[in-house]
């Protein structure tokens, strides 16, 4: 039998790993104000509806996708102030951000404003309770009927 020499089989490089390609900031930015804003919207209405769990809910996705967000959103903000990004994507990324920015300002400072107002109206009712409480009341115990018959010292035992 005839021996046959292996031959080496060639190896290939390893593959080095592909750098992830970056998601395009200005989609970022406006898929993150999308839904922050229908968030927004819901807490708005839930709040103005009276329910207030749900404004709560919604108020904490808002949180919650924030913070989900944030590396994302801190990539795609530097991408307005690398100079490596080509001039026309830091111009677009800083569009979105002055066409996202007014519109989610004046969300939240409409959450804000209601939150104010039912905090004001809850501070209010609180105020006319301990008033109500505070009123004296006909006399209800021993020591008032004793205060009002005119004694000096009058004892109460239980």
């Amino acid at each position: 039998m005839k021996e046959t020499a292996m031959l080496p089989t060639p190896h290939s490089p390893p593959t080095s790993p592909r750098p992830a390609a970056r998601p395009d900031p200005v989609a970022v930015i406006a898929r993150f104000v999308a839904e922050l804003e229908g968030h927004a919207e819901r807490a708005a209405s839930a709040a103005r509806e009276g329910r207030a769990v749900d404004a709560l809910r919604a108020a904490g996705a808002m949180q919650m996708l924030l913070h989900a967000q944030a590396g994302t959103l801190r990539d795609a903000l530097a991408a307005a102030q690398s100079k490596r990004v080509p001039l026309e994507t830091r111009l677009a990324v800083r569009k979105a951000l002055d066409g996202a920015l007014a519109p989610l300002g004046r969300s939240v400072r409409a959450l804000e404003a209601q939150a104010r107002a039912r905090q004001a109206r809850q501070a209010a009712i609180g105020a006319a309770l301990r008033a109500a409480a505070s009123v004296p009341a006909p006399a209800r115990s021993y020591a008032a009927l004793g205060r009002m018959a005119g004694a000096k010292h009058f004892a109460v035992t239980a």
